[in-house]
């Protein structure tokens, strides 16, 4: 859609100007969860910018109440460094190896000292350095910003320029304040009112269009972190500019001819038109109705998609008891149509249900549920993403041996996959959630061993 075009030719044009405005310290963008991972790839992409003469390195870890993530921030620098000195090795270009990790006790202060060895460790025609930082979750604002203020302010560190990938509510915008004029600050945040000409435009195309217009062939709503919906066979990629390619960019998509296949599309864009509006009860409406105009027509993984996406509706118009119905129901229909891939997902939804209620019991349940669904379903990346956090939910319980067992499983799981959907699960969080949990417990060198294999695993 243009809404959603317009705001990443923004973006792209705010990076490229950072690029060459050596001046600046901080570009700070303002996203949404949703846009997040849309706004990282713009900004990683930028080190291939022509202008370009610093190395980037990107840090996703979180900052949470048990940790603010410098220790795996500072890890993720020395493993970037050693990947990139490989990438230059197979063109003939030296970097220096760094030193030794630094010395120092204080998380912060090490990460600095990291930051400097690498300003340091440069080829001839590096310059500076770039840390594009984007933590998956913020739990304590205030101790970020004073951490990166330090870090700003230090001697030795105005060569380390800085993007920060902040998603609503923007927890890091009070330091590019501060900057003044050495930072800028960009929205990339869709505008809801062009969004909703554009549905409404596409709705109106879809109402004028004949009868054996075909509906769309897949579903993704629901989907987790590097796991793609399976497209039907022989179903033809859509014209970019028609509304199975919006449904489709949209994660919806049905195989539904005729009448019954524009309506199907009128209501699932309805839904989401809903919701972009503000209006979840309508929204919840207009779905309901497509999942059941797909269970009528006999197609059980569409039904069960749009069932998915009904709870995530329930769950916005706060009926939090019947979206925990509806996943629930979405997990029976997944099991008797042999959809195993697609009840983990709703055990998936229904945990994270359960953890936004504090029911950390019912979440452990839910997951652990999960795990046994995605081994069934073969798929690696399910398999591990459920564990991950089932082991989560046990340790939020207090449950630390029960949490490093499922962990451990989950490992173990990573070892019996294939390589590339190992690097593209969160297998490398577990091995540092683990190494975190042996830390605590005083047996270093197990977790120094776990904390290499996660960079190993990524």
């Amino acid at each position: 859609m243009e809404s959603l075009a317009r705001r990443i030719r923004e973006l792209a044009d705010a990076l490229s100007w950072f690029v060459r405005a050596r001046e600046l310290r901080l570009l700070h963008v303002r996203t949404s969860p949703d846009l997040r991972a849309t706004a990282l790839r713009l900004a990683a992409s930028q080190e291939l910018h022509p202008e370009n003469r610093s190395p980037f390195v990107v840090l996703e870890d979180a900052c949470t109440a048990a940790s603010d993530g410098w220790p795996e921030r500072l890890e993720r620098l020395r493993a970037q460094h050693e990947a990139r000195r490989a990438r230059m090795a197979q063109e003939g270009e030296p970097l220096p190896e760094l030193p030794e990790r630094p010395a120092i006790a204080e998380p912060l202060a090490a990460f600095g000292a990291q930051l400097a060895q690498l300003l340091k460790a440069r080829a001839d025609w590096h310059e500076g350095l770039v840390v594009v930082l984007a933590p998956t979750r913020v739990e304590r604002p205030g101790a970020l910003c004073e951490a990166l203020r330090a870090l700003l302010d230090a001697r030795g560190l105005g060569a380390v320029r800085w993007i920060l990938i902040d998603p609503e509510p923007a927890a890091l915008e009070p330091v590019a304040d501060e900057l003044g004029e050495r930072a800028t600050r960009l929205a990339f945040l869709v505008d809801e009112a062009e969004a909703q000409r554009d549905l409404a435009r596409m709705l109106d195309a879809a109402e004028a269009a004949p009868p054996d217009v075909v509906g769309p062939a897949r579903v993704g709503a629901a989907w987790p972190r590097g796991v793609s919906p399976p497209l039907r066979p022989g179903h033809p990629p859509a014209d970019p500019g028609s509304i199975d390619a919006l449904l489709e960019r949209e994660g919806v998509s049905l195989p539904l001819a005729g009448a019954r296949g524009g309506e199907l599309a009128h209501l699932v864009l309805r839904g989401a038109q809903a919701m972009r509006r503000g209006q979840p009860v309508e929204a919840v409406q207009q779905q309901a109705r497509a999942r059941d105009l797909c269970a009528q027509a006999g197609m059980a993984r569409e039904a069960t998609m749009m069932e998915l996406v009904l709870g995530g509706y329930l769950v916005a118009a706060g009926d939090a008891g019947r979206a925990a119905r509806t996943y629930d129901a979405a997990r029976e229909r997944a099991e008797r149509g042999g959809l195993p891939d697609l009840g983990v997902q709703a055990q998936l939804a229904l945990g994270a249900l359960h953890v936004r209620a504090g029911e950390h019991a019912d979440a452990a349940a839910a997951y652990a549920r999960g795990a046994a669904l995605a081994r069934q379903s073969g798929s690696a990346i399910l398999t591990i993403e459920a564990l991950r956090l089932a082991g989560q939910a046990q340790l939020d319980l207090g449950n630390a041996d029960e949490a490093a067992r499922i962990w451990g499983a989950a490992l173990e799981a990573a070892d019996a996959a294939d390589p590339a959907e190992v690097r593209a699960s969160s297998a490398a969080e577990v091995a540092r959630a683990l190494a975190a949990l042996l830390r605590k417990r005083g047996t270093k060198d197990a977790a120094a061993r776990l904390e290499e294999r996660s960079r190993a695993l990524e």
